[in-house]
């Protein structure tokens, strides 16, 4: 049997959609415990899956070393690595949590199913196409997760050392003063009062959003999304 055919398995083909949904929707939505989490179980169910697929003869080192990997990539030590492929450009991230870990669990669950699922007849197509998708996923869950505080803006991470109550503070401000200066101008601006949003020209453009200090206080990561912008916070 061609152990590629594997990742026609339904449930890694759920945890790769459920890992993109994740980072890229749920939690800029929701932004909570659960989201937090999430991605974590979905990367560690697929990830190794991916590779002993690819590499069958080595799964069950794969597995291993999967678990060494992430146990070494929620240590502080790596902070320095993390700090140096953001200063050249590449802008990876993560949250040190040490509740993560129970994440880990998910591994053997992966490798019962890798290990005891059929062969799904795929068109070569596919197949590849599931695996750029899951690369896709992997790269990106590391991009989009890192009690230092940090402000993310157009491909650029700025360092602040103050509190998240007070910078959180002094980003409203921002946010209210620049939509003060386009009432002043004449423009046209609504105020969402459910999600603390300020849309321009009707809800299809966002143009600020307001952070209630008190529904993140708990979270470690923040994004926000408007018409020209990703903003994200980091605390670590």
């Amino acid at each position: 049997m061609n152990a590629k055919q594997k990742l026609g398995n339904p449930i890694f083909i759920i945890a790769i959609v459920l890992l993109i949904l994740n980072d890229w929707y749920l939690k800029q939505t929701y932004s909570n415990g659960f989201t937090g989490k999430l991605s974590d179980f979905a990367g560690l169910f697929a990830f190794p899956f991916l590779l002993s697929a690819l590499l069958p003869r080595h799964a069950v080192k794969l597995y291993f070393f999967t678990a060494v990997l992430f146990t070494v990539w929620k240590l502080p030590i790596i902070q320095p690595l993390i700090d140096a492929l953001n200063y050249i450009g590449l802008p990876f991230h993560r949250t040190v949590d040490y509740t993560d870990y129970t994440a880990l669990l998910i591994l053997p669950v992966s490798w019962y199913v890798f290990d005891r699922s059929g062969s799904y007849p795929l068109k070569p197509v596919l197949l590849n196409g599931l695996v750029v998708a899951a690369a896709f996923a992997f790269v990106a869950t590391a991009q989009v997760s890192g009690k230092t505080t940090t402000f993310n803006h157009i491909n650029k991470t700025y360092v602040f050392n103050c509190s998240k109550r007070e910078l959180i503070s002094r980003f409203n401000m921002v946010e209210t003063r620049n939509v003060d200066e386009i009432n002043k101008y004449g423009g046209n601006v609504d105020f969402d009062n459910k999600t603390g949003t300020f849309h321009y020209h009707g809800k299809t453009d966002t143009l600020a959003t307001l952070i209630d200090f008190e529904k993140v206080k708990n979270l470690d990561t923040i994004y926000l999304k408007t018409t020209n912008a990703q903003i994200g916070f980091f605390w670590r």
